[in-house]
């Protein structure tokens, strides 16, 4: 008679699994990883990003040299390593917004233009498996792309005046960006049927964020203004101020580029990178939360919302 013994519990806890096995867990996601590697669009994509970047970066050093500045002078050296800090971390943030959607903008769409979304859904993959699977290999190219120019970032500490809270919020509204504007273009792919209409209404909301949400909120401060100055002489009371000011400021922190502008000239004026004061118009002072906080805050909510729309329509029967 064979006597079974049961595991002893100390050794009968799962196994923390690492990076690598969590990513081989999900094939979609190693499948996707492979097939865009393999190719020379991939090399193609990081060459130009980071070419375009160098090409910035030498046309600042070259406008640095020309100005007649010596390099003996600590001040213009950390007024130069900011410019090509604040440029570089600057045209990331523009690029990850457009190349971000265009990377998830067709996986689910082009699945069911070429007739392989249903196998997908026939196999042992869940629809979060899916959606997790096709947005995670785009984030690690997104991700790529940030760490290939990373040497370009580093040349700002070779001149100085970087501290470690720029490098920090720069490069968390990079992956947040990363992160938001890919799963735009994964909802987008999920609601349409076909590729290019997923691609039109992807493009149409990163413009209406990057472009048309600047604008828009200049017209509103503009309008404004009048009013926080008061008509014909006459102050408005400062909590009507202060719920102008801070919708201001909302406006102003859930645009990627004005929200990076804004946490730069905060931390340029000495403030701390948590909140910042603003002057109204009777004296008084207004304290708000710092931008990239509410720029992080708002897109991983809004990232959260359209992963799990984009889980719930994957795993909508076909009509």
């Amino acid at each position: 008679m064979v006597e079974i013994t049961a595991p002893h519990p100390f050794n009968s806890a799962p196994r923390r699994r690492t990076i690598g096995e969590w990513f081989r867990r999900n094939p979609v996601t190693l499948k996707e990883m492979r097939s865009r590697m393999r190719g020379r669009r991939a090399f193609i994509v990081i060459t130009i990003h980071v070419g375009l970047l160098s090409i910035v970066v030498s046309l600042i050093y070259a406008a640095y040299v020309a100005s007649n500045r010596t390099f003996s002078n600590p001040a213009d050296l950390q007024t130069l390593g900011k410019v090509i800090f604040n440029v570089v971390v600057g045209l990331q943030l523009l690029m990850m917004c457009f190349i971000s959607p265009s990377l998830t903008v067709g996986a689910i769409s082009a699945e069911r233009e070429h007739q392989t979304f249903d196998l997908l859904r026939t196999t042992l993959l869940s629809a979060r498996e899916l959606v997790q699977g096709k947005l995670l290999s785009a984030l690690s190219f997104s991700l790529l792309l940030m760490v290939a120019a990373l040497p370009l970032q580093s040349l700002a500490f070779l001149f100085g005046g970087i501290t470690i809270e720029e490098v920090f919020i720069g490069s968390l509204m990079l992956v947040v960006t990363a992160i938001g504007f890919s799963a735009i273009g994964l909802f987008f792919s999920s609601l349409a049927k076909r590729t290019l209409v997923a691609t039109a209404l992807s493009n149409g909301a990163t413009v209406l964020l990057v472009v048309g949400l600047p604008i828009i909120t200049f017209v509103i401060m503009s309008i404004m203004a009048p009013v926080l100055s008061g008509f014909g002489g006459a102050a408005i009371g400062a909590d009507v101020q202060a719920r102008l000011v801070t919708l201001q400021w909302i406006l102003v922190s859930i645009s990627p580029l004005p929200a990076g502008i804004a946490t730069q000239a905060m931390l340029s004026g000495g403030q701390g990178a948590w909140s910042s004061s603003i002057t109204l118009g009777g004296g008084s002072t207004l304290q708000v939360v710092a931008p990239w906080i509410i720029y992080v805050s708002v897109y991983l909510v809004l990232s959260a919302i359209l992963i799990a729309l984009s889980i719930r329509i994957v795993n909508r029967p076909e009509i």
